[in-house]
C-alpha cells in the first residue's frame, strides 16, 4: 500500500482508537511523551511492546503499526542510537525468517515497512527478487506489499511475472486514493495532503503507462492515462 495513504488511514485508525482508550493506544502514546521528555530508553520500550502486541490487542491498529508508529521510532532512533539499532535488527531478524519460509505475508509486510521507515526500500526489492526465486508462491502473496517499491526501481518486468496487473493495480490505488480523501477533505490543511496523494498516483500512473507503452500496448497505456484523469486534473495525463 502507498505509504502516504497507509498514513492517513492510519491517522484515522489512531483518531477512532484512542476514545476506546486501549493498552496499544496507551503504549504509543507513552512511547512519544517519554521521547519528549527525554527518557529515551524507556520510549524505546514502549516502542517494542507496542510493536509485538498491538495487533493482539486490536488489529485496527494494523495501519498506525506500520506508518505512524514507525516513523516515531525511527525519530528516537535519530537521537538515540540504540532505537535504531533495534529498528534494524527487528527488520533483519524478520528478513531472515522470510527467507527460512517460515513467514506469512504479514510479516514480509512488517520488513517492507520499516525498509521503507528506514528509506532502504532498495533491500525490500533485493528480498523479493530472492522470494521469486527460492519462494515463488510466498512471492506472489507477498507481491501487494511491495508493487510500488518494485515499479519505483524500474522492475516493472518482475512486478509483471509475478502476477502484476498495472489496470488493477491503478484500479486499486484509484478507490484508495478516493478514500482518503474523502476521509480528510474536511480538514484543516487537507488541501496540500491531497495534493501530494494525487501526484504520487500521477506518477505511478505515468510509470505504469510508460511500461505498457514500451511493451506496445498503446490501448493500456492510454487507458492507464484516462482511469487518472477521470479524477485528477494533470495536464501531464493529457500528453
Amino acid at each position: 500500500m502507498n505509504y502516504f495513504a497507509l498514513c492517513l488511514i492510519g491517522f484515522a485508525m489512531l483518531a477512532s482508537s484512542v476514545s476506546a482508550k486501549d493498552e496499544a493506544v496507551q503504549a504509543l502514546n507513552d512511547a512519544q511523551s517519554f521521547a519528549r521528555a527525554g527518557d529515551y530508553a524507556k520510549a524505546l520500550e514502549r516502542h517494542e511492546w507496542y510493536h509485538a502486541n498491538a495487533l493482539r490487542i486490536s488489529p485496527a491498529q494494523y495501519g498506525v503499526r506500520l506508518s505512524f508508529a514507525l516513523s516515531y521510532w525511527k525519530n528516537l532512533g535519530d537521537k538515540y542510537p540504540p532505537a535504531l539499532a533495534s529498528l534494524t535488527a527487528l527488520r533483519d531478524n524478520g528478513t531472515q525468517t522470510v527467507l527460512a519460509g517460515t513467514a506469512a505475508p504479514e510479516l514480509f509486510h512488517d520488513v517492507v515497512s520499516i525498509n521503507r521507515t528506514l528509506g532502504q526500500s532498495g533491500k525490500s526489492v533485493e528480498l523479493f527478487k530472492t522470494l521469486d526465486q527460492k519462494q515463488p508462491e510466498l512471492a506472489r502473496r507477498c507481491l501487494r506489499n511491495v508493487e510500488e517499491a518494485l515499479i519505483s526501481a524500474g522492475e516493472m518486468e518482475l512486478f509483471m511475472k509475478c502476477g502484476g496487473d498495472p489496470v488493477s493495480l491503478l484500479k486499486k490505488k484509484i478507490g484508495l486514493h478516493q478514500i482518503v480523501a474523502g476521509q480528510i477533505s474536511a480538514r484543516p490543511g487537507s488541501e496540500r495532503s491531497i495534493k501530494s496523494f494525487e501526484d504520487n498516483l500521477v506518477k505511478l500512473t505515468l510509470s505504469l503507462s510508460d511500461f505498457a507503452a514500451k511493451k506496445g500496448d498503446e490501448e493500456t497505456s492510454a487507458k492507464l492515462k484516462q482511469m487518472a484523469a477521470k479524477i485528477i486534473s494533470d495536464p501531464r495525463l493529457t500528453k
